[in-house]
């Protein structure tokens, strides 16, 4: 009686498995039925231009001296001399970023004789000797990022900041400051160039567009593109300030063409 109600169970579970497995088989068949569908895939373009409306300027200030205090104090007063003239050109506070402040020492090197216990003059050094170095002095950078607002008054900034004698003019770049807003509107411009594409091949094939099994995109940062973009001098490097011996050099011309913002997409719809 044991053994007949033990195969009875041992067949219960069999067919329960079986079950189980061909649901699953069905299921499974549901699914590669619905991956075979009919699909048509299209590329959607879009591209528009765009005038720059802001400029962004960088510079570095850097002043070597025997102590930190002094190179601070030094680069301090050129930076500050800087701050004063973007302010009475009306850049705003929130429109200068310091990007960068950096100490370090400044290292010497050389070579000391062992024996004689003196430092070697020349390049050749006799043995035993070893090289050895010294710090004798300390640097100072300050790395300042300016957006200007209006283009116009760039080349006049960049001509300033020259004056005050700060060496180490990074760049320049012209930028859409609401760029990310007009990205987006390329990119639905280049979906609907790909809706487009997708009926006008569906109507060919005789076909009626379905739904949107996948869609990609990528798109392309401000390419600067040559329609008269750039920065040109003047003839004359500098003029000459007749009041004083500071020599201020004259500001260059600030062309900012414009910007091609482009975007793709690729769309795969369901055909019918």
């Amino acid at each position: 009686m044991r053994l007949i109600q033990t195969i009875s169970v041992f067949m219960w579970v069999l067919c329960a498995v079986a079950v189980a497995g061909f649901f699953f088989i069905a299921r499974a068949s549901k699914v590669i039925d619905t991956s075979s569908h009919q699909t048509i895939s299209v590329d959607g373009k879009a591209e528009r231009y765009v005038s720059p409306d802001i400029a962004r300027i960088y510079f570095t200030e850097s002043q070597k001296a025997k102590t930190a205090a002094l190179a601070q104090e030094a680069a301090t007063k050129k930076i500050n001399d800087v701050m004063a003239f973007l302010k009475s050109e009306d850049v705003e506070d929130k429109d200068i970023k310091t990007t960068s402040y950096q100490i370090y020492p400044v290292y010497e090197y050389y070579y000391w004789n062992e024996t004689a216990g003196v430092r070697c003059l020349s390049s050749y050094c006799s043995p035993p000797y070893y090289q050895k170095e010294e710090i004798v002095g300390y640097k100072v950078e300050q790395s300042i990022e300016v957006k200007v607002r209006d283009i116009k008054n760039a080349g006049k900034i960049l001509a300033g900041i020259g004056a005050k004698g700060i060496q180490n003019i990074g760049g320049l770049s012209l930028e859409v400051e609401d760029y990310e807003k007009i990205a987006e509107e390329v990119k639905n411009e280049a979906i609907k160039d790909a809706r487009t594409k997708a009926k006008g091949r569906a109507k060919s094939l005789g076909v009626s567009l379905g739904d949107v099994i996948s869609i990609s995109d990528s798109w392309g940062g401000p390419i600067y593109y040559g329609r008269g973009g750039g920065v040109e001098l003047q003839e004359k490097a500098v003029a000459v300030n007749t009041d004083s011996s500071v020599t201020i050099p004259i500001a260059p011309e600030i062309t900012p063409g414009q910007n091609k913002i482009e975007a793709s997409v690729n769309v795969v719809y369901e055909i019918k």
